[in-house]
């Protein structure tokens, strides 16, 4: 079981690492993500640069992963379909190694992107239900004011409301295993963060 556990982790590292951003732009335009635009690899900056239906194809891809590391970290550790308890923390912590490759790649230098689309696919995996809110919240965000503090507390408040309602038997794990993703997001955002938060 350790060596499954530990190839989980690893796996979800390494799938997280793959830059789709990268890629699709290499393949369709020549170039370096990481050189045009706002020079981030990801599915925004493609969507910008490359067009929209490329950065579309990032964005599910890049969410792909982050739930698929997850799914057969479950099939291999015996949490499918299903995880409950302990489980859902591993699970959680499973997604954070997927974001966190796609933050710092292998394959990059240890650089990338900023981890919203695969964040999202690990919200996916552990809370279907509440996926179609979590897109509302960031498009809304993003539209009103994506360096508003006081917006995205209350993001984050209407998040986990939700949240406790449609998963009452599971939330007191869902809850850690979400702050858990929360936490490796806002640090490979920590520069944005700083500046929202002096506002």
């Amino acid at each position: 079981m350790v060596l499954k556990i530990f190839f989980s982790f690893i796996f979800a590292y390494l799938l997280g690492s793959v830059s789709f951003a990268y890629l699709v732009t290499k393949l369709i335009k020549k170039s370096d993500i990481r050189k045009i635009g706002s020079k981030n690899p990801g599915a925004a900056n493609v969507f910008r640069e490359v067009g929209r239906p490329w950065g579309i194809l990032v964005w599910f891809f890049d969410t792909t992963k982050g739930a698929l590391a997850m799914l057969l970290a479950a099939k291999l550790t015996g949490n499918f379909p299903r995880p409950v308890g302990v489980g859902i923390l591993f699970l959680a912590l499973v997604g954070v190694a997927a974001v966190a490759g796609h933050c710092w790649s292998i394959f990059l230098s240890f650089r990338g992107g900023k981890g919203a689309a695969t964040s999202g696919g690990t919200i996916l995996y552990l809370v279907p239900k509440l996926f179609p809110l979590v897109l509302l919240l960031y498009f809304f965000v993003q539209k009103r004011g994506p360096r508003s503090a006081p917006l995205l507390f209350l993001a984050v408040v209407i998040f986990f409301v939700f949240l406790v309602f449609l998963y009452p038997c599971r939330y007191r794990w869902l809850v850690p295993a979400i702050l858990f993703l929360m936490g490796i997001g806002a640090l490979a955002n920590i520069s944005a963060l700083k500046t929202t938060l002096r506002r």
